[in-house]
């Protein structure tokens, strides 16, 4: 099977400065695609100069305002610039599927450039994908490309069997958008030709990720139809820091295997994508920890205690569920200085959702008296009755309770997660400086709930170290190995 190529998509407004771009990612890229489209209108003089400017084969672009692009004149100027600039060392010229202009595909041809025959479709996976591809396919010296915007899960799965049906054509077909994200990274397990990429401040397309973060956080140039699939599913997810641990693992024990991330609306609707895959496991956050429970073959006692469910396993058949949220959580606390025991201590555990089932059973099972607040004070005591504990909801009554649960305060909620940044699920709340602050968000690594407390001089601990802590013992159940460098990652993170 071919490898798939890493184009970048430069949208500069002067061709020196996309120069400069693509020397800047050089050693990640294999060709660039010259979004001419974004330049200043006396740059387009010049078309046919920029692939001498460059080593590296080049694409020329000039996408319709109609098609994502920025280009708003006339069609008939738009095909002049486009022969014009052919006369260049462009390697391809990208021409739209219902570019009416024979002449111009003939001329273009006739200059030894191959054509890439494009279509975008920003509403979703159209049910003709696979034939529109075949069709485009049967033209001689063009390669058919389709880049549509997957609007859930179920469009994901329709887009992947797609390129089943079109198996054996060369073709680009890539998915946009968050949920058409796992295609970018497949580019060479699912079959396309290449996959497009921008810089991280100019980005050309809805999902388009950096070179570096392309080819070293996902480990592009090793993925083939031999490379094991894990990943993470969750709403959101692509702010998640889970493929920098288990991605740089896999790469220090030798695993052919890459971890990526799929934003999912529908549980039921990621399964059919997991076989389709073949995805070895993947991780569950929010807020699918609960729902997740329902496909499971198999629990482990620590899904059945907590009810909810954060790793999930490959059987043959089925899938196993585990939680290692506990096990993560307690790390940094039983490391903590200030905690000798765990006996008499009070703590305030907020939210109610998945992540806090195991946080609370973590914290009873030591024998901690523990206060639940929600904001929906019948979800708060409703989760609170199995284990015994107080709860009340985010009202001034609720945070006055809190001051006598205070050793440890436990923030569960996806209050202040990016995008969120600026949000507290408990602004009313004083800290006085004797608490440790826990949040499990840990992006930002800094949320306003953690910032308060440090300023009044409590012990904070940070998401990130209960990320880490049971994300290593996701590693042991993926591969059957130890995390190789925990440090390391620590440092990283």
């Amino acid at each position: 099977m071919e490898k798939s190529f890493i184009c970048l998509a430069v949208t500069e407004s002067t061709l020196d400065n996309n120069i400069k771009r693509i020397l800047e990612y050089k050693d990640h890229i294999d060709m660039v695609e010259l979004r001419a489209d974004f330049l200043d209108k006396e740059e387009l003089r010049y078309l046919d100069k920029f692939p001498g400017m460059t080593d590296i084969p080049a694409i020329l672009t000039i996408r319709r305002k109609s098609d994502g692009g920025m280009y708003t004149s006339g069609e008939n100027e738009r095909c002049a610039l486009l022969e014009k600039g052919s006369a260049g060392k462009y390697q391809f010229v990208d021409l739209e599927e219902d570019l009416e202009n024979e002449d111009i595909t003939a001329r273009i041809k006739e200059k030894g450039k191959t054509i890439i025959r494009s279509f975008h479709d920003f509403n979703g996976v159209p049910h003709d994908l696979a034939s529109r591809i075949k069709k485009s396919g049967q033209r001689p010296g063009e390669i058919p490309k389709a880049a549509v915007m997957p609007l859930c899960t179920k469009d994901l799965d329709r887009l992947l069997h797609s390129y089943k049906e079109c198996k054996g054509i060369r073709k680009i077909l890539l998915g946009m958008g968050t949920f058409g994200f796992p295609t970018r990274i497949l580019a060479s397990y699912l079959g396309s030709f290449l996959t497009y990429c921008s810089a991280p401040q100019k980005c050309a397309a809805p999902g388009h990720i950096d070179p570096v973060a392309l080819e070293n956080l996902y480990r592009f140039r090793n993925i083939s139809r031999n490379t094991a699939l894990y990943g993470i599913i969750g709403n959101p997810v692509m702010h998640t820091l889970s493929p920098a641990i288990h991605n740089r693992g896999f790469s220090q024990t030798g695993l052919d295997a890459v971890y990526i991330p799929f934003q999912v609306d529908s549980v039921k609707d990621f399964f059919p994508v997991a076989e389709f895959l073949d995805i070895k496991g993947f991780s569950v956050t929010i807020p699918h920890k609960e729902e997740v429970i329902r496909y499971l073959t198999q629990q482990d006692k620590s899904v059945e205690q907590i009810a909810a469910c954060n790793t999930v396993l490959r059987l043959d058949p089925g899938w196993r569920g585990v939680n290692t949220d506990g096990t993560g959580f307690m790390e940094p606390l039983r490391e903590n200085k200030r905690l000798e025991s765990f006996n008499n201590l009070r703590a305030t555990v907020i939210g109610a959702g998945g992540g806090a089932k195991a946080v609370v059973f973590s914290l009873v099972s030591e024998g901690v008296d523990v206060l639940i607040l929600n904001r929906t004070v019948g979800k708060a005591e409703m989760f609170a009755s199995p284990y015994h504990c107080a709860w009340g909801g985010l009202d001034s009554e609720g945070l006055k309770r809190m001051s006598s649960y205070s050793d440890i305060i436990v923030q569960t909620t996806k209050v202040g997660m990016e995008p969120d940044i600026q949000g507290d699920p408990v602004p009313g709340y004083r800290f006085k400086g004797h608490e440790i602050a826990y949040d499990i968000v840990y992006k930002p690594a800094m949320t306003n709930f953690l910032k308060r407390a440090e300023q009044a001089g409590c012990t904070i601990i940070q998401g990130k170290e209960m990320l880490l802590g049971q994300g290593f013992v996701q590693f042991r159940l993926f591969t059957g190995k130890e995390y190789p460098d925990k440090a390391g990652i620590k440092a990283l993170l």
